[in-house]
């Protein structure tokens, strides 16, 4: 071939080869603009959606596509990604090698959405395959991000990120030179506002790992760097549909201030990790009884060379100001409850240890009581103290808590009868429980001591009771105490009291002068009207007693069957008269018992 020949050639494989690029560009530019690529992704990944409404590739230069989105789920979680703009120098070889691998690429107004699935759309977990496709994505960069949610939380406002990212689908995300940048945007739980972010920042490597099938991903264990932030909390009346479904629990208040500063390492908390934040007062709407306090949060991490660093996270509430319809109820100091544990955020959960302490409350004044009981009980004098100490242990799943309410001296009266003693209650803590404007007391315990009175047929000095109480409901509005109980009485004195308040006791009855350590159970009800005890039963060695007694608006009545050495009779003390009836008694008490108490 002439050298004139060759000259022609080289301009016509310049000019097909030209072509068969542009030919090429525009096949690749058409199918990036049909479903045909998401399909195909979708069909090797079928957990995997992505599309775009418009793309474009100049290969070899850089991937660009608008409104684009990415979603992934596994067994159990779904996230999804949304940006107005991305571009990437994305490469083609590297599809042939099960891997989309991507540098420098930039993406604008993102929107992230991480979720649980719900129970009825997961699915059991795969096993992993052995050539799982791969995503490379290095030089990474957000920019202008809008969202980010997780669950039922969400930030919305500026954000901008940056790092490199590489997945191994269903083994192994990593995370090199992180970097999360948030500022004044605002924080919500459930669609509701919570805080104000101030800034958010974090430099950060991860290295997270799928344990197995079963167990899922590793991913806090192998996180690694620094978190800072500042934030605004708002009043937490957002709070108050999520406490009660009945409306009688509210909140209201409690706005402060919050900042925190972790820094981590292969999933510990370094020494120098602190969490402090502080807040106006908050108030607590318990059903008709109103709760104002104070409160402050502080979390440290401590260590040194010789020892393990420690977790300590310590909740407090000061100036505790319980109040009632009409009155003052409890006022406490501080109440703080404090965690100890191994500075530990991934796989498995550390020990957590926890311990309240309740600083001795202020004393109350017991005449607040004269509203429950009526005429038939009355105090004149007294104070109550509350003090609350208690501890737990997650590792071995234990715990304890005491709260007691401890009195000095009481001076009350039923009718014209005065006493004096004291009172300690304990209560189960376990068991309390809050239904609309009733507290369950199932559990409580109540000791008297030291009681003293002088009665029409003997003095009392000395005498002690106990009662357990398995059932007790205390009403907040209208005000009342409903419970059974079972209790041991050191002597009958208080029966005494009650079948004795017009004349001496009747002469059958005598024995229970000498009574010692009596078994008694019964229910009891307390409220405005007085004192109704129902279903009481009374047992020693030799006594059997049972009936019904009523205190109540200023008048006793009394009914009970009694066997006492080989005697049995019954007794009915109304505020006229006491009526004793010796034969035929059971029958005549049955009688009697069948109609309504007066």
């Amino acid at each position: 071939m002439s050298p004139r020949a060759r000259g022609r050639r080289w301009p016509r494989v310049l000019a097909w080869a030209l072509g068969a690029a542009l030919l090429l560009e525009g096949l690749l530019n058409l199918a990036l603009n049909t479903p045909l690529v998401p399909a195909l992704i979708h069909r090797v990944t079928p957990r995997t959606k992505l599309g775009w409404r418009l793309a474009w590739w100049p290969w070899p230069g850089q991937l660009h596509a608008r409104d684009f989105f990415l979603e992934q789920r596994d067994a159990h979680v779904r996230w999804r990604v949304e940006a107005d703009e991305v571009e990437a120098k994305l490469s083609l070889a590297a599809l042939f090698r099960r891997q989309v691998a991507a540098e420098g690429g930039r993406a604008r107004g993102v929107r992230a959405r991480v979720e649980p699935l719900p129970p009825e759309e997961r699915t059991p977990p795969r096993p992993p395959k052995p050539h799982p496709w791969q995503v490379v994505l290095r030089g990474l960069e957000v920019r202008d991000a809008r969202e980010l949610a997780f669950g039922t939380t969400r930030y919305v406002g500026p954000a901008d990120a940056r790092g490199s990212v590489h997945i191994v689908a269903g083994q192994r995300l990593t995370v090199e030179a992180g970097q999360l940048h948030l500022e004044r945007g605002f924080v919500e739980v459930q669609g509701q506002r919570a805080a104000r972010l101030y800034m958010l920042s974090t430099d950060f490597s991860l290295e997270a790992t799928r344990r197995s099938p079963e167990e899922g991903w590793d991913v806090l264990g192998g996180l690694s760097g620094r978190l800072q932030a500042k934030a605004d909390l708002v009043p937490l009346d957002w709070l108050e549909t999520h406490l009660s479904p009945h409306g009688q629990v509210g909140l209201h208040g409690g706005a402060g201030t919050l900042e925190v500063d972790l820094r981590v390492q292969q999933g510990l908390l370094e020494p120098g990790s602190f969490l402090e934040g502080t807040g106006a007062p908050l108030h607590l709407r318990l059903g008709p009884a109103h709760v104002r306090t104070s409160w402050h949060v502080s979390g440290t991490v401590e260590g040194d060379a010789d020892a393990a660093p420690r977790g300590r996270l310590k909740l407090a509430f000061s100036s505790v100001r319980m109040e009632g319809p009409h009155a003052r109820l409890l006022e406490l100091p501080e109440v703080a409850l404090t965690f100890h544990a191994e500075p530990r955020l991934g796989l498995p959960s550390p020990a957590v240890q926890h311990e309240l302490r309740v600083a001795p409350s202020k004393p109350v004044d017991l005449r607040m009581l004269n509203a429950w009981t009526g005429e038939a009980f009355r105090v004149d004098s007294g104070n109550v103290t509350l003090k609350a100490t208690g501890h737990g242990d997650s590792e071995h799943d234990r715990r304890s808590m005491r709260l007691t309410l401890d009195t000095d001296l009481v001076e009350a009266r039923t009718g014209d009868n005065r006493w004096l003693g004291r009172a300690s209650v304990e209560l189960d803590t376990r068991r309390l429980a809050l239904h609309g404007r009733a507290v369950g007391l199932d559990g409580t315990m109540l000791r008297l001591s030291q009681v003293s009175a002088d009665l029409d047929t003997a003095k009392v000095r000395g005498w002690s009771g106990t009662f357990s109480l398995p059932h007790a409901t205390l009403t907040l509005a209208p005000p009342g105490l409903e419970a059974r109980f079972s209790s041991s009485f050191s002597t009958a004195a208080p029966i005494v009291a009650v079948l004795s308040s017009h004349e001496k006791l009747p002469r059958f009855l005598t024995p229970l002068l000498a009574a010692r350590d009596l078994e008694v159970s019964g229910q009891v009800l307390m409220g405005p009207p007085g004192i109704q005890v129902r279903e009481l039963r009374i047992k020693d060695e030799n006594l059997e007693l049972e009936g019904r007694m009523d205190l109540s608006r200023g008048a006793t009545h009394a009914l009970v069957l009694a066997t006492m050495d080989g005697i049995t009779g019954a007794v009915e003390v109304t505020p006229e008269d006491t009526h004793v009836q010796l034969g035929d008694a059971r029958h005549w008490y049955e009688e009697r018992l069948a109609k309504p108490s007066p």
